[in-house]
């Protein structure tokens, strides 16, 4: 039986050969084992039968791994910066890519002549007992070769400094030269550092570049208007014709695009950043706009209206996604907004003013215009806006693929469904345009996938764009019925307007008012437009939010009112004055109330989705109201039956007099869309001013924290 060992006897039992390595290289005689250990070890020897084995045999030896733990310029290699197409996204990038690399090697220089002189330590000649270091590296060897080989020992300081091997005091500073340490994980996204710029010539680029996003998207909108009568005169066929989409089917494209697909790019944005929608969007819209200026066919010309308002839905919300990322909340951040929103008057007449000037016989210098300004500001926004350094994965954020097709594919084909319907008919006169299948097929499908989208944001989507709970606060969902009816208003009187001065019979003279004298009779919306920008703001803590509302409803009818009761020919001073500036006092008090009252009741965490729902109603409502009314002008004209005996000079009696009447029930029928909007609001919505004044607070249903705050996709579109 094998003796038993005691505490007494420990010491001497447990002893290695002394052909066998010591445990610590020159210190084992000096060290003592722990006490709990030493008492394991003794239960294993208890343990041991004899015969077995040879306690002492040894594992094939291996290199022992010496361990640099406590080594003072141990340190973690860095990981070396890669290339890639991120890196050459922006300027900005590619310079903080250089910079990265060029630490990297500095960083990599140091450690590796650290790790040199080290191992040159470690290779030196045996010292002599008076001359070994009062630290040495341990050696590690595989556990359960010997009794005690891994046992931990207790290190203790010295108290003197370390020696050369020369007995010389080596200098402490120089053992102990800062290291780069390893990043810290990232902060929450509230926490992290704002992206900066290298020099105030890159911060005022930038301005400009955000200031003429706003400009291109009321540039393309209101000259369109101008231009669109141009170009359908010079390239378009007969528009009457079976299957034809009508002639505002172009300009309803761009706002019906931008609406439908403005929340997928809002959601992208918050996802990836905002920088490469933002560079999409301009480099697209140049792309587009170039080629709607060799559009010959109305083909070309309605898939680039298309393609510009989907260019118009990805930089928008990018560009506020930048904004936020950029600057901290604060009144830099509020001027540049500021900035933002005061280029939207400034498009807006720009786009008048530059499809008056240019001759009748040359629109594509329309497009060409928008296509130089766009790569002018890709151009600018590649030069001047700072790498983003937000950690976007934080927000946890998907993409609800389900929602955003069945949404975008319900709008356009309903659109599609109304617009084609006047001219649907094949059979004659008298024949509804409801019972071909050319509208009934779109008509259907789309408000099927508008029903099935309906559920889906509702009951199924885990991320939805469009989340139930936010039409939830009082009023909001009477509100957004009655400023779709008060957008769609104007949508009619924008573009019927232009049409109707360009009459002959309208206006009493030989061709109608055009170019530059039409961009002036539109030029009382750019000055209105201006100051109702600046002074909008201060209007909501003087005067009840109630009061507003209803002089913008009223304006809303007054404006396309004024037209169509006017007589012939209408006299600008006495109606069309009058209706420029009811228009412009309705759009703008109507889409400031709207910002500010779905910002106001919103918890913090649907901010930016209250500016996305403030623009889409702005185009959503443009985009089906203008295929509406045209409806309405079709069966208005219709009402008059042409002789077929009436001579040539009888038939453009008749047609003017048909073209009269159509603007006329037009503009009636946006009076009646902005008189039901005033119903709704007056019935039905109730805006206290505490809504608007109150300071927000944090969202309780939520964490505390507001993480959209950095990546804030506000849509901001004061004149669409």
């Amino acid at each position: 039986m094998e003796p038993t060992l005691t505490d007494d006897t420990l010491e001497n039992k447990i002893k290695r050969p002394r052909s066998h390595p010591p445990n610590c290289a020159g210190q084992e005689q000096s060290r003592k084992l722990d006490i709990a250990t030493r008492k394991a070890r003794a239960k294993s020897q208890r343990d041991f039968v004899p015969g077995t084995h040879d306690s002492w045999q040894l594992p094939p030896f291996h290199e022992p791994s010496i361990s640099r733990s406590s080594s003072r310029k141990s340190a973690v290699m860095p990981l070396k910066p890669k290339p890639s197409f991120t890196r050459l996204q922006s300027l900005d990038s590619l310079i903080t890519y250089r910079e990265e690399k060029a630490e990297w090697k500095r960083v990599s220089s140091y450690l590796q002549s650290a790790q040199a002189d080290e191992h040159q330590e470690d290779h030196q000649a045996p010292y002599s007992d008076s001359q070994a270091p009062t630290r040495a590296h341990t050696i590690r060897s595989d556990t359960d070769t010997v009794a005690g080989a891994d046992l931990v020992f207790d290190e203790k300081p010295s108290s003197s400094p370390p020696r050369s091997p020369g007995g010389d005091s080596i200098d402490d500073d120089e053992h102990q030269t800062a290291l780069p340490k390893l990043p810290p994980p990232p902060p929450p996204i509230s926490e992290q550092p704002k992206n900066t710029f290298r020099t105030s010539a890159a911060e005022i680029g930038f301005c400009f570049t955000i200031a003429m996003t706003q400009f291109l998207a009321e540039y393309m909108i209101s000259g369109f208007a101008i231009e669109l009568p141009k170009i359908m005169d010079k390239y378009a066929s007969n528009e009457t014709d079976p299957g034809s989409m009508g002639m505002f089917w172009p300009a309803s494209l761009l706002s019906l695009i931008l609406s439908a697909t403005l929340l997928i790019f809002a959601r992208i944005s918050d996802m990836h950043g905002g920088y490469l929608p933002f560079m999409f969007g301009v480099i697209w819209l140049g792309i587009w706009s170039l080629l709607a200026g060799f559009a010959k066919a109305t083909v070309l010309l309605d898939i680039s209206r298309a393609m510009q308002g989907l260019a118009i839905a990805a930089y928008i919300p990018s560009t506020f996604a930048m904004v936020g990322s950029i600057y901290p909340e604060g009144p830099r951040k509020n001027l540049v907004l500021g900035l933002y929103a005061g280029c939207a008057p400034l498009g807006f007449f720009a786009g008048f003013l530059s499809a008056g000037a240019l001759p009748d016989d040359a629109p594509g210098w329309y497009f060409w215009i928008a296509a130089i300004l766009s790569f002018v500001t890709a151009i600018t926004a590649y030069l001047t806006v700072p790498h983003d350094r937000t950690d976007r994965k934080q927000l946890s954020l998907k993409m609800d693929w389900i929602g955003a097709f069945l949404i975008t594919a319900g709008l356009i084909l309903v659109a599609y469904a109304l617009a084609v319907e006047p001219y649907a008919s094949q059979n004659g006169r008298g024949h509804s345009g409801w019972t071909t299948p050319m509208v009934l097929a779109p008509l259907i499908s789309g408000i099927t996938c508008l029903a099935i989208a309906f559920w889906v944001e509702g009951w199924y989507a885990a991320c939805p764009l469009l989340p139930f709970d936010f039409f939830s606060p009082k009023s909001v969902k009477a509100f957004s019925l009655a400023c779709l009816c008060f957008y769609a208003s104007y949508g009619v009187w924008l573009y019927e307007s232009a049409q109707y001065f360009s009459n002959a019979t309208a206006t009493g003279t030989s061709n109608g008012v055009h170019g530059l004298t039409l961009a002036a009779w539109y030029t009382p919306t750019a000055i209105g437009g201006l100051i109702l920008c600046v002074a909008g703001g201060a209007l909501l803590h003087v005067t009840p939010i109630m009061i507003l509302l209803i002089i913008s409803g009223i304006a809303w009818i007054g404006a396309p009112l004024l037209l169509a009761m006017a007589p012939l020919p209408v006299h600008y001073w006495s109606f069309v004055m009058p209706s420029m500036l009811c228009a412009t006092i309705g759009i703008d008090l109507t889409f400031t109330i709207s910002c500010v009252y779905l910002s106001s009741v919103s918890p913090l965490r649907y901010q930016g989705l209250a500016g996305a729902v403030s623009s889409i109603l702005v185009n959503l409502a443009m985009s089906f109201s203008l295929s509406i009314s045209e409806i309405v002008a079709v069966k208005a004209e219709s009402a008059i039956v042409v002789p077929d005996y009436a001579s040539p000079a009888e038939q453009l009696v008749f047609a003017d007099k048909k073209a009269i009447r159509g603007y006329k029930y037009a503009f009636i029928y946006a009076a009646a869309s902005a008189g039901l909007g005033l119903l709704i609001a007056v019935l039905f919505v109730r805006i206290s001013r505490s809504v608007v004044q109150k300071r927000k607070t944090l969202d309780l249903e939520g964490d505390g924290t507001r993480p959209s705050s950095e990546v804030s996709t506000l849509v901001d579109l004061p004149r669409a």
